[in-house]
């Protein structure tokens, strides 16, 4: 579908389901971002730079997309992408910390009606910093590190190729994972059951520490040598992955916050996204397949990191084997009936209040390619609005294992975040 406007031709598309899901989430306090960064030995040439980010933008159309404007009687939510790109959603930022510069993007949300995504570079001593802050209702993690792939392989003169069919047309999460028939409904009604009668029971929340009232986000790096990831990965038990192993770890350094804070141990359940991408495209593509589990770590299995890792891996089997990734793709489908106003409202206040609403959240982007040139530091995060307090991104490149915490200011201060971080961390090296 084409639309006029602004003097050009607008390729006019629909919000897909996990899009249209992330839309609505989040607020101009806890915006829902995703946020993924980069340093590289050396500094970036601004104008360099901005003709990368702007061919970035012609060769993935959603990341030159701006949302049509929104009713609270509107019923059905629209892309509109040009055929070239406007402007370059990019910041030149010099003498200032990149973690002030960092917890301040990751706090504001790209406008949609002008940009998916916002990129801030940092001029900085020993190498600069890229940020890339894209709003979730236009892509997920893997998004992000195909959008900076493309940017940095821009910036360096390598190519950069892309899948041979139209990257829009192909953002439908139903074709993947919806169900496909009687029994696959019948399988998925019965784990949404099983979930939402376990949901009754409230989880544990992450008791907070020094929070403030102050709106968004900070972010606290947790870096392991290839020394150090090593070493995790071999301290696996027979059979967990390691994304199993950094569920079980964060469940239990969220027990063991706890436990120092005399709160009654519950049920640690834990949002991770499962990409849904096809293996031939597994790391292309730019848009949402993303699609969301809840992992439960139940108070008995919270033991030590090897009992909550196998506890973890339980679940995790169970989900992939009976694709459960597919469930929120279903359930999707019934909230496009509702108006935005509705929809909103239920974003808001779900029927089943914040039981429903997990403890905290973990996404593993997995083992990556440095993207586009050579790199010293990546780092990601996704969000986490209230009742979830701290949530974790995770990604390996060159063997080295980075993790950041993202937390809420009414969770933590920079202090008390520093103190879970390294709880984390000791758990993990097995101290």
């Amino acid at each position: 579908m084409t639309e006029w406007g602004r003097g050009a031709a607008l390729r006019k598309v629909r919000l897909d389901r996990l899009d249209e899901t992330c839309l609505n989430v989040g607020s101009a306090d806890e915006p829902w971002t995703i946020h993924l960064e980069v340093r590289i030995d050396g500094q970036f040439d601004d104008e360099r730079l901005r003709a990368a980010i702007r061919q970035a933008m012609v060769t993935h159309p959603i990341a030159r997309a701006h949302l049509k404007p929104v009713k609270p009687a509107t019923f059905r939510y629209f892309w509109l992408i040009p055929d070239e790109p406007g402007d370059v959603p990019l910041t030149i930022v010099s003498g200032e910390p990149v973690a002030a510069v960092r917890d301040r993007v990751v706090s504001q949300a790209p406008d949609l009606t002008v940009s998916t995504f916002t990129a801030t570079a940092v001029h900085a001593g020993g190498g600069d910093y890229l940020l890339l802050v894209l709003h979730h209702a236009a892509g997920d993690g893997v998004a992000a590190y195909r959008l900076m792939t493309s940017i940095l392989r821009n910036y360096s003169g390598e190519p950069d190729p892309v899948p041979d069919f139209d990257q829009v047309a192909v953002r439908n999460v139903r074709k993947l994972v919806g169900a496909r028939g009687i029994k696959d409904r019948l399988q998925r009604t019965r784990l949404l059951g099983r979930h939402v009668i376990i949901s009754a029971r409230r989880p544990a929340r992450v008791e907070p520490q020094n929070g403030t009232p102050t709106a968004g986000y900070g972010c606290h790096p947790i870096f392991f040598t290839a020394e150090e990831t090593q070493k995790i990965v071999a301290n696996r038990p027979d059979g967990v992955t390691v994304n199993d192993l950094l569920l079980g770890g964060l469940a239990m350094t969220v027990r063991r916050w706890n436990d120092e804070r005399e709160v009654k141990p519950r049920r640690v359940t834990i949002t991770m996204p499962m990409n849904v991408r096809p293996p031939e495209w597994q790391y292309e593509v730019f848009g949402n397949f993303a699609s969301y589990v809840s992992i439960r770590v139940m108070k008995k299995e919270q033991t030590g990191l090897a009992d909550a890792a196998i506890g973890a891996h339980a679940r995790t089997s169970v989900l992939k084997a009976h694709r459960a990734q597919g469930i929120i793709v279903d359930i999707a489908k019934m909230s496009r009936i509702l108006p935005d106003k509705l929809k909103r409202m239920l974003a808001d206040r779900p029927f089943v209040g914040d039981r429903a609403v997990d403890t905290t959240w973990l996404t593993n982007l997995g083992r990556l390619d440095a993207p586009g040139m050579k790199i010293t530091e990546l780092w990601f995060s996704p969000p986490g609005t209230v009742p979830m307090g701290a949530t974790v991104g995770a990604v390996t490149v060159d063997g080295e294992l980075s993790l950041t915490l993202r937390y809420r200011h009414p969770q933590f201060d920079a202090v008390a975040a520093a103190e879970f971080a390294d709880l984390y961390r000791d758990i993990l090296l097995g101290r």
